[in-house]
C-alpha cells in the first residue's frame, strides 16, 4: 500500500481500495440474491398425523374466518353411510336435520351415491375450520377429513399466528410446489418404499387432490378426483341424472334392486340337477356395476 513520507495513506490509495471493497460487496450481494432466488418457496401446512384438533385453527388466524378449512381426502374415504364426521354421536335421530350434526356451520354437504355409499363434501364458504369433524372421523373413520392451510387465502406470514399457539406443534413449511399434506399421498410413498424394500405392498391409494367445491364433480364417476385443488366459489351440489326415455332403470331404484322392495325369487335347479343360469334382468349384486372407490378400498 503506497504511503506518504510520513507513513501516511495517500489519498488516491484510499479512493482506489474504498472503490474496489464497494465493488466486491456488491458481488458478493448479488451472489446471496441468487442463491436466495434458487431456493424452493415454502408455505405453511398441516401434518395430520401431529394435528390433535385443538380449535386453534379457527380462532387464532389473522384472517376471519381461518385460511385453515377442512379438506376431504376423498381417496382413503370409505363412503360411510354413518359417518361420525357428518353426524354427532350422540343426537335424537339418524335425519340430515341441525340437532343430529356435528358441523355448528352445516358445513358439510352429504349426497347419495349407491346404497350404502354416500360421498361427503366440504362447503368451504361456510367452514370456519373448527376441526370438530375431522375429531369424529379420526375416532371413529378412516381418518379422511383433515385441516389443511388454503392457499388461494393464507397470507403465509413469516410467523405463522396459528403456529405459535399450536400445542401439537403440527404446522410445518412445506415447498410451495407440494403445498398440501394428504394421508392418501403418503401411504402411496409407504407402498412405494416397501416395494423398493421388497417388503410387502401395502393397500394401494391413488394419491389425489381432494374434491372441494368449486368444482363439479362428474355424476358418471362419483368416486374419480380432479387434478388440483380448485379455489373456494360458489357451491355446486350435482343432482342424479334423470335416465333417458326408454333405458333400463337405475338399478337402485329398479324393482329388487338396492333400493327396491322385496327379496330376489329363487330358481329351481335344471333337470342336470346343476345350478340354475343367471337371470340377466335380475337386480341383484351380482349384476352391479363395480363403482370405481369404492370396491378398491
Amino acid at each position: 500500500m503506497a504511503t506518504d513520507d510520513d507513513g501516511r495513506i495517500s489519498r488516491r490509495k484510499l479512493l482506489t481500495d474504498g472503490a474496489r471493497a464497494v465493488g466486491l460487496l456488491a458481488v458478493a450481494g448479488g451472489l446471496g440474491t441468487v442463491l436466495a432466488s434458487e431456493e424452493e418457496e415454502t408455505v405453511w401446512q398441516i401434518d395430520p398425523d401431529k394435528c390433535i384438533q385443538c380449535g386453534n385453527c379457527a380462532t387464532a388466524c389473522v384472517l376471519t374466518p381461518s385460511a385453515v378449512k377442512c379438506v376431504h381426502d376423498i381417496a382413503i374415504c370409505g363412503f360411510c353411510d354413518l359417518c361420525f364426521g357428518y353426524f354427532a354421536e350422540q343426537r335424537p335421530g339418524d335425519t340430515e336435520t341441525a340437532e343430529n350434526l356435528r358441523c355448528p356451520t352445516d358445513a358439510i354437504v352429504r349426497n347419495f351415491v349407491e346404497n350404502p355409499y354416500y360421498e361427503y363434501m366440504i362447503d368451504e364458504t361456510k367452514c370456519i375450520g373448527c376441526g370438530v369433524c375431522v375429531e369424529g372421523c379420526q375416532q371413529y373413520g378412516n381418518g379422511a377429513l383433515i385441516l389443511q392451510v388454503r392457499h388461494d387465502r393464507c397470507k403465509n406470514c413469516n410467523e405463522c399466528s396459528i403456529a405459535v399457539q399450536c400445542p401439537a406443534q403440527a404446522f410445518t413449511r412445506v415447498p410451495a410446489g407440494e403445498p398440501y399434506l394428504l394421508r392418501s399421498a403418503k401411504l402411496q410413498a409407504e407402498e412405494e418404499s416397501a416395494v423398493v424394500e421388497g417388503g410387502p405392498p401395502v393397500r394401494r391409494v391413488e394419491p389425489a387432490q381432494p374434491v372441494q367445491p368449486g368444482g363439479t364433480q362428474q355424476l358418471d364417476r362419483p368416486f374419480s378426483t380432479p387434478q388440483g385443488l380448485p379455489e373456494s366459489g360458489p357451491l355446486e351440489v350435482p343432482t342424479r341424472p334423470e335416465p333417458a326415455p326408454g333405458s333400463p332403470p337405475n338399478v337402485i331404484d329398479a324393482p329388487g334392486g338396492l333400493g327396491g322392495g322385496g327379496p330376489q325369487p329363487v330358481a329351481a335347479p335344471d333337470a342336470g340337477g346343476g345350478p340354475p343360469p343367471p337371470d340377466a334382468n335380475a337386480g341383484g349384486a351380482d349384476n352391479l356395476q363395480t363403482i370405481l372407490g369404492v370396491d378398491e378400498l
